[in-house]
């Protein structure tokens, strides 16, 4: 990408993993009036004097093509939409009321209007109501009368975080509004209080019901535009919301909203006449609302407290850009990382998305790499260079790529599971259907200043390549591992993780260990991993939740009494603070970051004496330090790390091979995590601290397995470093060819006893 501009090249795959014979939709937003497409198989993608070359390579089966281009721009903010919301005629009404509870979590400085409900259309045509939020926190009510909108402005001011109920009550053929305001004492240092106001409009209201009725929202929809469109999405929690009519005395009731029903879904049920909404662009379920009193902290045992939505403003689901093309994926295409290469002249893009195996295969290779899709969601445009915002870390950021200089230029690409939104409020769902900038060959992250995530993992990909053949391995990808679980797994004889796999639904934990208990190897070749609990709806494949709890390295942590993943109702957090570390499945578990340079590992001795390890540490130097060098901070051990902890479930007949503190260590730049510290908090970083480490960790399973982890998301930094030709490469394709060895020999065995159960009848 060379342009940064609001209108460079960019698109995105829908959905992102495909299968064989699939017509994926790409969605392209350009600029220009046309553009070109090729689609590549991908290799190493980032640029690096001491790395591999770039090496993507055409899809010749799929030709390059020309496209039609235009800008599209998402719009942003969640909101509720009722398509029809009434049966009745209103033109007669006595009045009309509207009640709800609310609490704004950002009323003034949110930079547009921001809506509580509207029946107005788009057109603002002269009939209808909404009440909204001006620029200046002003609290509006707009009402149709015969030929125009009359806009009152009203004195109630909403405060921040405080919880309202309000009363709107609108008589048309007098054109009298009244509202009711009656606060919610927030500590014991306040009491409740009450505003009423009354005010007249110069012509009688003009009611219908033929539009549909938003609420946090106005009736714009989510539809792309041309050009950058400001949000109306009111920021704040919207709870027990109700429309009523009184017409020749008799009390009617609209619409009914009971919010606490159905949490799992995007609907919202109206518990009086049926007339259901749909939830645009994920907003917050499963929040304490006005009545939650701490009784009861969890949503899913709870008979009140949880009837509130909370919506953002930069909520984002569903891009909902039009397509521009469909890809037609060959029957025959082989699993593994893909992207489209777009450019209209001016700039480009790479636009990933990954092909799994073809579940109809005759023939299933040994080996299949795991891409960590879901952590690349979790980190989907993270904005945490932003220091303007409530949630920011400290960097350089002349250090921002192309890729991120167009993101700054495009709020309407949503933000990640590592920010707060623009109330302050920590974010609990990340979406792929949108373009992901930060998931590109070529990004460079700006703390870093190198490759992570995504361009790291496609080192991964180029090492296989290398050593196995690009047709002889499988990828698959979190997504899959969701939806297929241990069936999927048990296809292969070895499982080899990439450098960040740090958000596993329960699930594919459980898929892990079926694995490892049916004699499956599994090469643990990153760091951070199976860190936090995160759920996913394989029906809602793009979107993923993570509750961000009471402990963990974290940029934010949500309020008590938001613990609970709205999706399956299961305790957020860590897996480990579930009774589930990663040191149980893999040996190993996080326990330290730093952004400064990272270490080596010095072979243990243990390791040495050890027979089984031979084949492990063949061909290295028997001198000691391996990996004091690498693409990422100058090591094999850095940025997040993990270390064997027998106390933290890690099995018992485990080694450590190499660990980092027998190469000099890590630097007081690298601090303990939180949840490893107890008072006094003290020894905290790494020349102070015997827990800040990196482990290369091996055990043999039950099963007849084995796993190897090496604890550091840089390990595969240096395994690239100068085309693969070191100790840290060396040391992977060995276990990798140890464990694919053990394999083909259980996997003869195994021919030789089903060769004579059936000779004697078995």
């Amino acid at each position: 990408m060379s342009a940064t501009s609001s209108n460079a090249v960019i698109g995105y795959v829908d959905p992102l993993v495909c299968s064989p014979g699939d017509k994926p939709a790409v969605k392209v937003s350009c600029g220009r009036s046309s553009f070109t497409s090729q689609v590549l198989r991908l290799g190493t993608g980032y640029q690096h004097p001491d790395g591999p070359p770039v090496n993507h390579r055409p899809v010749e089966l799929i030709p390059k093509q020309t496209h039609h281009g235009k800008p599209q721009f998402s719009r942003t903010g969640s909101f509720l939409r009722v398509e029809s919301w009434t049966g009745h005629a209103l033109s007669d009404v006595d009045f009309i009321s509207i009640s709800l509870w609310c609490q704004a979590t950002l009323p003034t400085g949110a930079g547009h209007e921001q809506y509580l409900f509207s029946s107005i259309d788009t057109n603002k045509t002269a009939s209808g109501f909404e009440c909204l939020l001006n620029e200046s926190g002003d609290l509006i009510v707009r009402v149709g009368t015969s030929d125009d909108i009359q806009e009152v402005k009203l004195s109630t001011r909403l405060v921040r975080h405080q919880w309202y109920h309000l009363r709107l009550t609108i008589e048309p053929s007098p054109g009298i509004i009244r509202l009711r305001a009656r606060t919610k004492a927030r500590d014991i240092g306040e009491l409740s209080a009450l505003f009423e106001e009354e005010h007249r409009l110069p012509r009688p209201a003009q009611i219908k019901a033929d539009k549909p009725f938003t609420i946090a929202g106005d009736s714009c929809g989510n539809e792309p535009s041309r050009q950058p469109v400001k949000s109306s999405s009111f920021n704040g929690k919207i709870d027990g919301f109700k429309v009523e009519t009184l017409s020749n005395g008799t009390l009617a009731t609209l619409l009914d909203f009971n919010f606490s029903l159905d949490i799992p879904t995007d609907k919202v049920r109206d518990v009086g006449n049926q007339h259901h909404g749909d939830l645009i662009n994920a907003p917050s379920r499963a929040v304490t609302g006005h009545d939650w009193d701490a009784s009861q902290s969890d949503w899913t045992r709870a008979s009140y407290g949880y009837g509130a939505i909370h919506f953002h403003d930069d909520d984002l689901d569903d891009a909902m850009w039009e397509t521009s093309f469909e890809l037609e994926l060959p029957d025959n295409l082989h699993s593994g990382c893909y992207g489209v290469f777009v450019d209209d002249g001016e700039s480009t893009d790479i636009i990933p998305f990954f092909v799994r195996p073809d579940p109809k295969a005759a023939e299933v290779p040994m080996v299949a790499l795991i891409i960590p899709t879901f952590t690349y969601a979790a980190y989907a445009n993270e904005h945490l260079y932003d220091e303007s915002r409530t949630v920011s870390f400290p960097g350089d950021t002349s250090k921002l790529d192309t890729h991120y200089q167009t993101l700054v230029k495009r709020p309407d690409l949503g933000i990640s599971l590592y920010d707060s939104h623009n109330d302050g409020s920590g974010t609990v769902f990340s979406t792929l259907k949108r373009p992901v900038l930060n998931m590109r060959p070529d990004y460079s992250m700006w703390l870093f200043d190198g490759a992570r995530e995504f361009p790291a993992d496609l080192w991964f990909v180029e090492f296989l390549d290398r050593e196995l053949g690009s047709d002889a391995y499988d990828v698959i990808t979190d997504h899959d591992i969701s939806a297929s679980g241990a069936s999927l797994l048990n296809r292969y004889k070895v499982l080899m993780s990439c450098s960040h796999p740090e958000y596993p639904t329960s699930g594919m934990l459980d898929a892990y260990s079926a694995f490892l208990a049916g004699g499956g190897h599994f090469m643990y070749l990153g760091g951070n991993g199976y860190y936090w609990a995160t759920t996913h709806d394989p029906s809602r494949p793009h979107r993923i939740e993570v509750r961000r709890a009471e402990a963990g390295c974290r940029t934010f942590g949500l309020p008590l009494g938001n613990w609970h993943h709205s999706l399956t109702g299961e305790p957020g957090g860590l897996w480990r603070s579930r009774g589930r570390p990663p040191n149980r499945i893999f040996g190993v578990g996080s326990c330290a970051m730093g952004i400064g340079k990272g270490a080596g590992y010095g072979i243990t001795p243990e390791a040495r004496q050890d027979a089984r390890l031979g084949p492990i540490l063949r061909g290295l130097d028997s001198g000691g330090v391996i990996g004091d060098f690498g693409l990422a901070q100058g090591a094999a051990s850095g940025d997040e790390i993990d270390r064997l902890d027998y106390g933290l479930g890690t099995p018992g007949n485990a080694v450590v091979v190499a660990t980092t503190k027998l190469a000099g260590g890590h630097s007081d730049q690298y601090m303990l995590f939180n949840e490893e510290t107890l008072f006094p908090m003290v020894n905290t970083t790494g020349t102070t601290s015997e827990k800040i480490r990196s482990d290369v960790v091996y055990f043999e399973t039950g099963g007849g397995g084995a796993v190897f982890s090496v604890g550091s998301i840089n390990w595969v930094g240096a395994m690239a470093w100068k085309g693969f030709e070191n100790d840290v490469a060396r040391m992977t394709a060995n276990v990798l060819g140890e464990f694919v060895r053990r394999s083909r020999v259980e996997m003869e065995k195994k021919k030789k006893r089903d060769l004579v159960d059936g000779e004697n009848g078995v």
